[in-house]
């Protein structure tokens, strides 16, 4: 499967896009809006022929700093506050992670161009992305005319309705960048690690782990990404976990031995972008987790089997 044949324009803007998100300077504030929730973030981004360094500050709720050198990542929150390898980016990547995610997905989706639209005092041009299946969300981008910046992201199901919305309130592009702009301004807790070593790591440690449980459907192109046992319920009880990408999107499963007096989810559940269902499978409660429509991990939570190993 791939994009559509007419689609060598919207593949080379996309292809425009990912390059201007890396290689331009810019700096601005965007929004993350998903539910109820809202996310304020200013973004510092420089870059030359050898480095790229990008700074993300967050503007509402727990002070917090992310500092990009390349791979190497750096999140500093308050004293008191711990600090985790991040598996989900402070704004979700935007825009150049994002980007990078949807190259390695572009497969699973079409591309077509929409209308034009101002953004943040911009003249932007819509890409939509939409899949080729019924098992993912799409996405409607805007991205600058001159500059090839996305600048909005728009998640929307398969009504059209949006979801989720990453968007510049405002952005400057193309100017120097101060070294001073691009270091921490607040104190505490620090850690850093390289993030193309810890995702290699965990896909590693996944495809050496055996386990019992057969997910016999995923949506196509959705791979093994990562396996652990050592997540601990509220009682004790050890959790398995499986974690399966596409490149864009994960889903999750949670497999936990059932004990007494123990409730559990049974059916379907939605939390903004997120459904989840859940199920009983051989005396163990089976809970799918994922950014992908009800009917996706309802398809993949009636597919898992237990098989007996020797």
């Amino acid at each position: 499967m791939g994009v559509t044949a007419h689609a060598d324009d919207e593949v080379t803007l996309l292809q425009r896009m990912d390059v201007a998100a890396k290689q331009l300077n810019y700096e601005g504030v965007f929004s993350y809006r998903t539910g109820k929730k809202m996310q304020a973030i200013r973004i510092i981004h420089r870059a030359n022929q050898q480095v790229e360094i990008e700074r993300l500050i967050s503007l509402n709720g727990v002070a917090r700093e992310v500092i990009r050198n390349n791979e190497m990542m750096t999140c500093i929150y308050p004293e008191g506050k711990s600090v985790q390898p991040d598996h989900r980016p402070l704004g979700r990547g935007f825009p150049s992670d994002f980007l990078n995610r949807l190259n390695l997905a572009s497969a699973y989706y079409q591309f077509s161009l929409g209308r034009e639209e101002r953004v943040a005092g911009h003249h932007t041009q819509e890409l939509k992305v939409m899949p080729v299946d019924n098992y993912r969300y799409g996405y409607h981008l805007w991205v600058d005319k001159n500059s090839d910046l996305l600048l909005q992201s728009d998640l929307v199901d398969d009504q059209d309705d949006v979801l989720e919305t990453i968007a510049f309130s405002s952005v400057e592009m193309g100017h120097d960048i101060p070294e001073a702009l691009l270091q921490a301004q607040i104190q505490g807790n620090e850690m850093t690690w390289n993030r193309a070593e810890h995702v290699m790591a965990i896909k590693t440690m996944a495809n050496k782990a055996r386990s019992p449980w057969q997910i016999e459907w995923m949506p196509e192109g959705f791979t093994l990404v990562a396996q652990q046992n050592r997540l601990k319920a509220k009682n004790g009880a050890s959790i398995e976990q499986h974690v399966y990408s596409d490149g864009l999107n994960s889903i999750s499963i949670f497999i936990e031995k059932i004990r007494a007096q123990h409730s559990h989810l049974r059916g379907g559940s939605k939390m903004g972008t997120t459904n989840a269902f859940g199920t009983i499978i051989n005396s163990h409660f089976v809970t799918i987790v994922g950014e992908v429509p009800q009917r996706t991990v309802e398809k993949v939570g009636n597919s898992i089997q237990y098989i007996e190993r020797e």
